[in-house]
């Protein structure tokens, strides 16, 4: 994988571990061009761990999809908000986790990132 391309998952990762408390669901405009970002990332894959890494990613993309999905339920359902944001929430950190665990994969200096996300 191309250097310029780990640089955008962790770019992307770092976005998604920005997302920490239940009003960051109105930046959800800040996602937008992000599961395009990862789908040109996927692409740039050594083919011996492709197909596994892919399905990280593609699980990635969907989690996304769900957020921005919880985002707009946000908006149009006052009743459910509080259920929209732990939605939100939900889906960016299983985002977040499935390009960590693509990026530790390819570079196992990322392990020491995952440590310092757990600690705080």
């Amino acid at each position: 994988m191309h250097a310029d391309a780990v640089a955008v998952l962790r770019e992307v990762r770092d976005l998604l571990a920005s997302f920490r408390t239940p009003s960051c669901i109105h930046r959800v405009d800040e996602l937008e061009g992000v599961t395009d970002k990862i789908t040109s990332c996927a692409t740039e894959l050594p083919d011996a761990d492709a197909e596994h890494l892919h399905q990280r990613l593609a699980s990635a993309v969907k989690a996304i999809q769900k957020a921005e999905e919880a985002a707009q339920s946000h908006r149009r359902n006052r009743l459910t908000r509080p259920i929209s944001q732990a939605r939100f929430a939900l889906h960016t950190g299983s985002a977040m986790g499935a390009i960590q665990v693509v990026l530790e994969e390819l570079d196992p200096s990322e392990i020491a990132y995952r440590d310092k996300l757990r600690d705080q």
